[in-house]
């Protein structure tokens, strides 16, 4: 089971209340299939788009998730170029992945978290190279 020793936090927004119903029980649902213990899967709700960013914040610093779903309309969230330079930024920061959408998001995620796993554990120790000039 791939997603058997992971934890995620899935942020959501009540400005997305029909969305978040048609898609956050799919998306727990396949977490738990993947093998995710339902105890190791967070959800926080925030009162507004704007404040997703700070949502996906909290659970990098003050959690030990390793990846955050951020269930929303894709294209709302992408639309906002402030909103996704900051979601980037954190990813690039935390070392964190964040994805946005729908039901789609559980295997994503999970697939990238293993890819990420998997590349950390093969990684090749780089040794300072001296300058002798």
């Amino acid at each position: 089971m791939p997603a058997r020793n992971m934890k995620f936090g899935i942020v959501v927004t009540s400005e997305f209340a029909e969305y978040i119903e048609a898609n956050l029980s799919l998306i727990t649902e396949e977490l738990e299939q993947l093998g995710c213990l339902p105890q190791n899967i967070v959800i926080k709700c925030v009162p507004t788009l704007h404040d997703v960013l700070m949502g996906t914040q909290f659970f990098a610093e003050f959690t030990d998730v390793d990846g955050v779903i951020i269930v929303a309309p894709n294209n709302r969230v992408t639309g906002h170029l402030a909103l996704m330079n900051g979601i980037v930024a954190l990813q690039v920061q935390w070392n964190m992945v964040v994805e946005i959408g729908g039901a789609e998001c559980a295997r994503n995620i999970v697939d990238m978290i293993t890819l990420q796993n998997e590349m950390e554990i093969n990684a090749v120790d780089h040794k300072v190279r001296h300058n002798f000039s």
